[in-house]
C-alpha cells in the first residue's frame, strides 16, 4: 500500500497530495511517499506517529523526516485525530471515553 504525506495530512492519491502541496505553497520536497508492505509496517508507522521511537522502528516504511512532519504532538488539538490513534494513551483516556459514548470518530 502506498500513501502520501504533506505535513500533517495523508492522502491515498498522489495527485491529491500534489494539489494540496501546491495550494499550501510548499516545495516538492514537502511531499513524501510512504510504502507499507505488511501489517507489521503499518503497525510500526502508526506507533511511530503516536510515540516517535526513532528510525530503527521504521526501517523501510517511513523516514524520520516524514514522522517529524506527521507526528501527533500531545499538545495538538486532537479534535481531528482518529480515536484509534488515541486509544491506549492514558493522557487521552477521557477523550476516548467521551467519543465512544457520543459516537464521535468511533
Amino acid at each position: 500500500m502506498i500513501v502520501y504525506n504533506v505535513l500533517r495530512r495523508w492522502f491515498t492519491e498522489k495527485a491529491a497530495a500534489q494539489a494540496y502541496r501546491k495550494a499550501e505553497g510548499l516545495k516538492p520536497s514537502a511531499l513524501a511517499k510512504v510504502t507499507v508492505n505488511s501489517r507489521d509496517d503499518l503497525a510500526a508507522l502508526l506507533n511511530a506517529l503516536c510515540e516517535p521511537s526513532g528510525p530503527a522502528a521504521l526501517q523501510g516504511v517511513a523516514s524520520p523526516e516524514v514522522l517529524d512532519r506527521a507526528w501527533i504532538d500531545p499538545k495538538t488539538d486532537i479534535s481531528e485525530v482518529p480515536t484509534f490513534l488515541l486509544k491506549g494513551r492514558p493522557e487521552y483516556a477521557d477523550e476516548v471515553k467521551r467519543r465512544e459514548q457520543g459516537g464521535v470518530f468511533g
